[in-house]
């Protein structure tokens, strides 16, 4: 049975997709907010928040790497993060690309021992900006020059 275009999906089947990783799975992802600033009669600039990935920790050392580099090299690398939207079938239904991605902060959730959740690794992003794709198949990625 196919979903009717005005029901509003879930929000929780989700995929996490960065280049140049391969373990990127998440628990939570929170979207940066984006608002137009600018003068009267002039194009808007656009200024946007801190795009916040999370995951449980496991032995991958990707996003801490990532923010290690960024923390201790000029050049850390910049890199397409992906979103991408679930439909209550399992198939991509959105996505939203986010450009220029980069480590602004890393957080550990507290230990604790009388608690038996899942220890869970915070990345912050910053963000160049970002596309939104309805199209289950095509990329909203931009191509690299």
């Amino acid at each position: 049975m196919r979903e009717s275009p005005r029901q509003p999906f879930g929000n929780m089947r989700f995929r996490l997709e960065i280049e140049k990783m391969s373990e990127t799975g998440a628990v939570e992802v929170v979207f940066p907010e984006a608002r137009l600033t600018g003068v009267p009669r002039q194009k808007p600039a656009v200024e946007y928040g801190v795009l916040t990935i999370r995951r449980g920790v496991t032995g991958s050392r990707e996003w801490y790497d990532w923010w290690d580099l960024a923390r201790t090299s000029a050049s850390a690398p910049r890199r397409f993060v992906t979103v991408v939207l679930l439909d209550g079938a399992g198939a991509d239904a959105m996505r939203w690309t986010f450009d220029d991605a980069r480590p602004q902060g890393y957080l550990l959730s507290p230990l604790d021992a009388l608690n038996s959740a899942p220890l869970i690794e915070s990345l912050e992003l910053a963000v160049g900006g970002f596309a939104t794709s309805f199209d289950s198949r095509r990329s909203a990625r931009k191509k690299r020059k």
